[in-house]
């Protein structure tokens, strides 16, 4: 339920969708001759879009968020390596036979050359399976991609269970029977991490941050002419934001 209810809630309310449906609600009201309100519901629908894709919005707010963990200082020895799974499309990679581009595959490069600089490590994959058999899975297809780097199988587990981050957690520990005192490193895109670390605390699984990508260097330069960029920053921004809140009222986040 929490899972339907996360997603269909930022399908009706992401900054760029609620832009959508002001524009929608401006045409059915002028179709129906309510010129007044058509008139405003365009104007907020114009406000928003030049808000988040015309200004520096999307980089003031994500820069927070992705400045609160860098990459940790990391002990000689770990005991395992946790990627969290997002945005690998396993369809595109069934039909394809190719990975679609995404912050999943710079999870999927940073955990493996995690792995390879520590071959001591356990890794685990996890990713979302919902509505998908498990053989075409997110877990499925990162595993395929993370052998055929050259990660051993033996020392590769695959979480397929997961439908949130918090599943991605407690499942995980359970898959891999993680102990008090062990170290292990949390693999996940910057503007991840915050969410991830705070449901880490929650479940007590320790985890030492590391960043596997940013959408913003430390001082990104605005650009007019990058529309769709800085609109997607905001709307990562505000899920991130959004999902905090949701995981904290819901017990889920420390």
């Amino acid at each position: 339920m929490f899972y339907l209810a996360s997603k269909l809630f930022w399908f009706l309310f992401a900054p760029s969708h609620v832009a959508v449906w002001l524009v929608l609600a401006a045409a059915i009201l002028l179709w129906r001759k309510r010129q007044r309100w058509a008139l405003r519901c365009a104007i907020a629908a114009g406000a928003i879009l030049v808000a988040c894709g015309f200004t520096p919005f999307g980089i003031w707010l994500m820069h927070p968020v992705e400045n609160a963990y860098p990459r940790a200082a990391l002990p000689a020895h770990i005991d395992g390596i946790l990627i969290l799974g997002g945005g690998t499309d396993a369809r595109i990679f069934a039909t394809r036979g190719a990975p679609n581009s995404s912050y999943g595959l710079a999870r999927l490069m940073a955990g493996y050359q995690l792995a390879r600089q520590h071959p001591e490590a356990r890794v685990v994959f996890c990713g979302s399976t919902y509505n998908l058999p498990p053989e075409r899975s997110e877990a499925a297809v990162a595993g395929k991609i993370l052998i055929a780097l050259g990660l051993p199988p033996q020392r590769l587990l695959l979480e397929k269970t997961s439908l949130n981050t918090w599943h991605n957690f407690v499942n995980a520990r359970a898959l891999a029977n993680a102990k008090d005192g062990e170290s292990w490193v949390l693999v996940t895109s910057a503007f991840h991490l915050p969410r991830a670390m705070a449901i880490s605390e929650r479940v007590g699984w320790k985890m030492l941050p590391w960043p596997s990508d940013y959408s913003t260097g430390r001082g990104s330069r605005f650009s007019l002419m990058d529309f769709t960029g800085n609109l997607e920053r905001t709307d990562l921004a505000v899920h991130e934001g959004i999902g905090m809140l949701a995981y904290r009222l819901s017990g889920k986040a420390g």
